[in-house]
């Protein structure tokens, strides 16, 4: 009986042992057992400690916060008044400003850079490019005039040299019907005897008729074919002297384009007139923020009056001070707030202590380890709660 009794015995202590050795795992008579249920104790507290504190710094600004909501609300007579007034100029400025950044520029950034650096001389630019455009223009059209007049010229020529041609046929024609005449006039003269001088006569005058017109025709035609030649070529050295300029206009346009990044006067135009617009939109918001400025150092200046903790964060939120509803959605917000950091408070607030307490009960289970758990129990002052 002795024997059992102390088989029971032993597995009763061997049970109590595991239920002491609640959150210890592992074998407590080994060292590194022991050092990292010590580590993760200190571990645990300092992470609730430090939580806590950083709610609680939260907690009493959201507190602050309250308070202040408190007395913004009180305010009265001129102070509430200056407030409003300053808070409304903000949200109309705010507005201003939102809608200025919704209107996408027209140009990019380094065009944009670009005017800046060039802004006295483009003005200029624009007015000699515009004026250059009209010169190509001009230069076109007397271009495509003097090809017309070079054509003409051309055509009037080879009219001459096709009636000279027809004018040369005409007359070898003429010359063998002369002959053939001859030849039939002088047959039936031999054959019949008859006198026939007087259709020779005829036929010869009338061949001399034809040769005059074909001579004086023929004539007219060389000289209309030299005017027209050196019309044509006059057409050619104004037309040569035109292609010069038209070169030297068409290059200046050309590089003006590329230096410009415009393909036109009118587009230089309205990328200018963007620019002027940009750089206004600019100095006007320059301006809205100095008027911001104002109006958030004049409600700063009258909410410190007041007895406002943090008075600057109330100018990036003016909605609020000119509505109550607005405010009162502030006042729920802190409160939904500061209701979750006290959660969070206590929270790790049990955490500690669930770990502190876990640290006292093993000490007292093993004081055996007293000792060496001297540290831990000094760090987190646990000696006055054993």
């Amino acid at each position: 009986m002795g024997l059992f009794s102390w088989f029971r015995e032993r597995k009763k202590n061997k049970k109590l042992k595991e239920v002491r050795q609640a959150g210890v795992s592992g074998n407590i008579e080994d060292s590194e057992v022991r050092q990292a249920f010590y580590r993760e104790c200190a571990e645990l507290i300092d992470e609730a400690v430090f939580q806590s504190e950083q709610a609680k710094n939260e907690y009493g600004l959201v507190t602050n916060y309250l308070s202040d909501v408190q007395k913004i609300e009180t305010l009265s007579g001129e102070g509430k008044a200056e407030v409003e007034a300053s808070a409304r100029s903000l949200l109309v400025l705010e507005s201003e400003k939102e809608r200025a950044k919704k209107q996408e520029p027209a140009i990019s950034d380094a065009q944009k850079r670009f005017f800046s650096l060039h802004e006295e001389e483009i003005p200029g630019t624009i007015r000699w490019l515009r004026e250059e455009e009209e010169h190509q223009r001009e230069i076109e059209g007397k271009m495509k005039y003097l090809a017309g007049e070079k054509t003409a010229y051309q055509m009037e020529r080879e009219e001459c040299l096709d009636r000279n041609e027809f004018l040369k046929k005409m007359m070898i024609g003429i010359s063998i019907g002369v002959v053939a005449f001859f030849v039939l006039f002088f047959t039936i003269s031999q054959k019949t005897g008859k006198d026939l001088r007087i259709p020779f006569l005829l036929t010869v005058i009338v061949a001399l008729l034809f040769a005059m017109y074909v001579v004086v025709s023929t004539r007219k035609n060389i000289y209309n074919m030299k005017v027209a030649e050196l019309k044509r070529n006059k057409v050619i050295t104004v037309e040569n002297k035109i292609k010069l300029r038209y070169v030297n206009c068409t290059w200046g346009i050309d590089y003006a384009y590329e230096k410009y990044h415009a393909t036109s006067a009118m587009q230089l135009e309205t990328m200018w007139k963007e620019y002027l617009r940009i750089r206004a939109e600019e100095e006007l918001q320059r301006k809205n923020e100095r008027q911001q400025e104002v109006y958030r150092s004049s409600i700063i200046k009258v909410l410190r009056r007041a007895g406002v903790v943090d008075a600057g964060i109330w100018v990036m939120q003016p909605q609020a001070l000119v509505d109550k509803s607005e405010m009162v959605e502030v006042r729920h917000s802190l409160n939904v707030r500061r209701q979750k950091l006290r959660e969070h408070i206590d929270y790790n607030m049990k955490q500690k202590e669930k770990n502190e307490a876990a640290i006292i009960r093993f000490v007292k289970e093993h004081p055996e380890y007293a000792e060496e758990m001297k540290d831990l129990i000094e760090r987190y002052r646990l000696l006055a709660k054993m």
